[in-house]
């Protein structure tokens, strides 16, 4: 029942990120908030404060914002995070005790993709993981959401969002991971943005091509660009959908990117492909969600 509320109570959360005022007021925070230390910790807050308001009865209470750079071995290169509501000491814990941490291996191994450590032992056995006693109990950390997007043009170098919850958190696991996938994005184009990955009218355009995206057109769009070798009829059954659905809602979506971005109106009308493959490869950070997840280990393996 717990579960059913928050589906309904969230229903709407994506596309009231996805609001054009919304949209907005994110890119006018992200350069507003010096690029600095302090900064980054006040634009850490206002993910807060919004994930917040979209999300009723979800939060948490600690986050870490990482750019992370692997070695082809997967070893940690370089690591900066924005750790926000935790205290200084928390980075040199982690340096200490990352080699204990099974997850992150897995979000790297699976960029857009949220996870929690349900996916690396048993949910009765998070609490016993080795990294939880070293590292997260000492920073009253219970519970961990995980995401990365990878930079885009780059194969080893990610950003990453780590939502953390105190023990108080207790509907973490049943809540829907992909809901975070999609209202993590925005932010993460924004801190890329922030980073200097993206100048401004890169943001302002992609932001303008998300805007009034629903969420189930968004996951349409996602699974359309992420799955260029699949059929649109191998598309829609991994959706869930009819075929004719998933072509319907991509050439609304090309109409409205060509609406948007005062395009002519192609003489084929129902070949939305080659436009929103030009405009929309951003999405690519997001990837396939419902391609099979890569495992880094076994769900029982702790």
């Amino acid at each position: 029942m717990a579960t059913k509320k928050l589906a309904t109570a969230h229903k709407n959360a994506v596309k009231q990120l996805l609001d054009p005022d919304a949209l907005l007021e994110l890119l006018e925070t992200a350069k507003r908030c010096p690029i600095t230390p302090d900064g980054d910790l006040e634009f850490s807050a206002y993910q807060n404060r919004i994930f917040e308001r979209i999300f009723p009865s979800f939060t948490y209470q600690y986050s870490a914002t990482s750019q992370v750079s692997l070695s082809g071995a997967g070893e940690v290169l370089s690591l900066n995070t924005v750790n926000w509501n935790l205290p200084d000491e928390c980075l040199p814990s982690y340096m200490e005790h990352g080699h204990l941490d099974d997850l992150s291996p897995m979000v790297y191994a699976n960029p857009g993709r949220a996870l929690n450590y349900t996916y690396v032992c048993r949910h009765e056995r998070v609490e016993d993981h080795p990294f939880f006693i070293a590292h997260c109990h000492k920073f009253g950390i219970h519970h961990a959401i995980s995401v990365g997007f990878l930079h885009p043009g780059h194969e080893s170098t990610f950003l990453s969002f780590d939502y953390l919850g105190d023990k108080s958190n207790v509907d973490w696991v049943a809540f829907n991971h992909v809901k975070i996938e999609l209202a993590s994005f925005p932010f993460a184009l924004a801190w890329l943005f922030r980073a200097g990955i993206f100048d401004e009218a890169k943001l302002r355009k992609m932001f303008l091509l998300l805007q009034g995206l629903t969420e189930s057109r968004l996951l349409n769009l996602r699974k359309y660009i992420n799955a260029s070798l699949q059929s649109f009829d191998q598309q829609a059954s991994d959706l869930g959908i009819r075929a004719s659905t998933l072509k319907e809602d991509l050439a609304l979506i090309r109409n409205a990117t060509m609406y948007k971005l005062e395009l002519t109106v192609p003489e084929n009308r129902n070949t939305p492909t080659r436009l929103l493959d030009q405009h929309f490869g951003f999405l690519l950070m997001l990837g396939d969600h419902t391609a099979p997840l890569v495992e880094t280990m076994g769900r029982d393996a702790v």
